[in-house]
């Protein structure tokens, strides 16, 4: 097959993969230059960068990177994992061994995660709702999933695994604060460690004043910021386990304010977390470990969370919302909270190349682990522990005004 030299308007969407280079991570800015054609049928384009004349395949950071497979496979296999075919299923469809579906579910679980992760920056967000669904793996083992949703958007911002703890909770949070512009308006349910951890997270220190000249100095604490509203939907059951009764109770912010937030910020007239119990429906309907009553039992974490977080991928970019249409125009969450244009179709999230950048990797691990450091551990007084993304006040919170 004779291949001649493609336009140079074709390589805009390609960037150099050397974390050395100048322009790593950098699509668009004329560097990338055809070199030749590789592969049995000379079908594989080789590519060059001029600014630290690397080579590489334009396969790599895709789905098709070292694969044998054709794109209609692999396509096809995506396509299987969208709409939550068993492993055997998707094989037997694709007509692949077993072991090779395992292979594209654990690079595209890498790949999806990775590109969340560069990807989700200071996007804005008004109001997140926080919920955790209980998921069972083999030989009776349970992997807790922990989601962030933002509300307006539907998009996914964040999902964990871990036990049902304080420390998972306030992973959670710190992701969703590192990842917004300003402190969002939380809505959870009557889990009680979610109070402790948005403390821990963005809580600010509170020193209060000593009555008089004798007796100890009272210690300090930590109180929420002026900026923090937070409400919970707490829900009693009776003994079947039937919802008989439902209380909304605002535990940040004050009744008056919280609602006067809800409104200013277009969430609703309530509070509620209607929209995370319907992601959970769709995440078990697309997940078949995640089903009710299944026989399609992950026996790995790893591949569990693999299988989540492709679907959060494709959730958030490939598929369209319903509830987000304008006019006949369909929209997915990804372009709701604004981080693309347009759907994006099967084939351009194959061939969508991402490059794990490690000093972002290490600059944003190392803004996760300040938020997760409460602000009284190990602080002299008057330093100030880390601030929320658009937060310009101090950690270290004045004295409170006696009452009037």
């Amino acid at each position: 097959m004779t291949q001649t030299t493609p336009a140079q308007e074709r390589y805009t969407r390609f960037s150099c993969p050397n974390p050395q280079c100048v322009r790593f991570n950098h699509p668009g800015e004329g560097n990338i230059m055809h070199r030749s054609w590789t592969g049995t049928h000379k079908h594989i384009e080789r590519l060059r960068c001029t600014a630290c004349d690397r080579e590489f395949s334009e396969r790599e950071g895709t789905l098709m990177a070292r694969s044998k497979l054709p794109e209609a496979t692999v396509e096809q296999l995506l396509k299987c994992q969208r709409w939550g075919v068993c492993d055997e299923g998707t094989a037997d469809i694709c007509a692949v061994d077993l072991k090779t579906v395992h292979r594209f579910q654990h690079v595209a679980a890498q790949r999806a995660e990775t590109h969340h992760r560069q990807s989700v920056q200071h996007v804005e967000v008004q109001g997140v709702q926080l919920d955790e669904a209980h998921s069972k793996l083999r030989p009776k083992q349970v992997a807790w999933v922990h989601t962030a949703l933002a509300m307006g958007s539907w998009f996914l911002l964040w999902v964990d695994f871990g036990p049902r703890t304080q420390g998972t909770a306030a992973a959670l949070i710190a992701q969703v604060v590192a990842r917004t512009q300003q402190l969002p308006l939380f809505l959870t349910d009557g889990w009680k460690p979610y109070t402790a951890a948005l403390l821990q997270v963005v809580g600010v220190v509170y020193r209060r004043r000593r009555r008089g000249k004798v007796g100890r100095k009272p210690k300090p604490r930590l109180v929420a910021p002026p900026t923090l509203f937070y409400a919970q939907v707490v829900k009693v059951r009776n003994t079947a386990g039937h919802v008989v009764e439902v209380h909304r109770r605002v535990v940040f912010g004050g009744p008056r304010r919280f609602m006067k937030q809800l409104g200013l910020r277009q969430l609703g007239e309530t509070i509620q977390t209607a929209f995370m119990e319907r992601w959970y429906g769709t995440l078990r309907g697309l997940v078949a470990p995640l089903r009710r009553r299944t026989r399609c039992l992950s026996w790995s974490r790893a591949r569990h969370r693999g299988k989540v977080w492709l679907l959060i991928s494709l959730y958030n970019f490939v598929m369209p919302h319903k509830s987000l249409r304008q006019g006949r125009r369909a929209r997915t969450p990804a372009m709701a909270i604004g981080l693309t244009d347009h759907v994006w179709s099967y084939r351009e999230y194959i061939w969508l190349p991402v490059h794990a950048d490690p000093i972002l990797t290490k600059q944003f691990d190392e803004r996760i682990a300040q938020l997760l450091t409460p602000a009284l551990q190990d602080q002299p007084p008057g330093r100030t522990h880390a601030r929320p993304a658009g937060e310009t006040n101090e950690k270290e919170a004045v004295p409170r005004p006696k009452a009037a």
